[in-house]
């Protein structure tokens, strides 16, 4: 089975939180720009900085993204 990962929801867990991405950038300690780049699809984060980012909202991993499979199929 091939699963990609898809659109960032960072966006909607920042705004769940009320933090700014800049606050994110900072307590993952990675540059605003880099936050900026993972929300619009141009880089993605790190294994460790993905759990970082999970352990800062109370979610799963998984959360952090949409997903899909080779059928197409989003979670």
């Amino acid at each position: 089975m091939a699963i990609r990962i898809e659109r960032s929801r960072l966006p909607l867990l920042l705004a769940q939180v009320g933090m700014t991405q800049a606050q994110l950038a900072r307590r993952l300690k990675l540059t605003d720009l880099f936050i900026h780049k993972v929300i619009k699809g141009e880089r993605k984060l790190s294994l460790v900085k993905t759990k970082e980012a999970a352990i800062i909202f109370d979610c799963n991993m998984e959360d952090l993204y949409e997903w899909t499979d080779e059928t197409g199929t989003r979670w």
